[in-house]
């Protein structure tokens, strides 16, 4: 059985601040993010971003019955990688990451509206406004992931023509067109399914999306693409159960 904690939530998050990434030490994060390949949260203690990933030797990665809002821990693992300038928030798990807990509510809107990227600044997502960044471009001081505010009426998932699950959305008063990794998102549009928007996407998300978790991916011909790793409610589900 899970072991279950008073979760604290930081009230101010600092600016560039960095989670522990160093062997053997323990970070609480947020799930933000699932999957077998990658997982990205933000770190409770410093209010950081944090993308975790299987060791070689192949430690879990945080998937299966974890749901976005719930707080895990996990330890550092040894990196016999060298540092990647398109994932500079990148640690290795050294063993599976245990639930001890689920922000609140009220705890997760506060903690998203400050990891939320302005908009009134007109910035691009992730410093650039086309669809990938330069891997030339990159270096370790730049994030690789951001939290983007959305109008849920203005967001809609769909298949491409090439057969790719994408999600469009507003952003500085345009439209961006993004690949979606949400494995939500990607199984409600299996086979071709209609597009997602509005109520049926809030269905899918477990509310009503306020929120889209950006990152660059993997480098491909000297290029890092962006993708939306999830679609995030705006507050958890009142169904899921909360940790006081």
């Amino acid at each position: 059985m899970p072991t279950h904690e008073r979760i604290r939530a930081p009230r101010r998050i600092r600016a560039g601040a960095a989670a522990d990434r160093r062997p053997g030490s323990t970070v609480t994060c947020a799930v933000l993010s699932t999957g077998p390949e990658e997982w990205a949260g933000v770190d409770l203690a410093s209010g950081a971003f944090v993308r975790a990933r299987p060791s070689r030797a192949g430690t879990p990665a945080v998937a299966g019955e974890w749901s976005i809002y719930d707080v895990a821990r996990l330890e550092v693992g040894a990196d016999d990688e060298p540092p990647d300038p398109a994932r500079p928030e990148s640690v290795v798990l050294a063993t599976e990451p245990r639930r001890v807990g689920r922000l609140r509510r009220g705890a997760a809107r506060r903690l998203l509206a400050q990891l939320a990227a302005p908009d009134r600044n007109r910035a691009p997502i992730l410093g650039t406004r086309g669809p990938s960044t330069a891997y030339v471009d990159l270096d370790l001081s730049m994030p690789s992931i951001e939290l983007v505010p959305t109008d849920a009426r203005a967001l809609r998932c769909f298949v491409r023509a090439d057969g790719g699950p994408a999600c469009a959305f507003s952003w500085s008063g345009i439209t961006l067109t993004l690949p979606v990794l949400d494995a939500r998102v990607r199984a409600a549009l299996d086979g071709g399914g209609a597009p997602l928007a509005d109520a049926a996407l809030a269905t899918v998300c477990g509310g009503k999306p306020g929120y889209l978790l950006v990152a660059l991916t993997a480098v491909r011909g000297g290029h890092a693409p962006k993708a939306v790793l999830s679609v995030v409610a705006k507050r958890p589900s009142r169904r899921a159960r909360e940790t006081s």
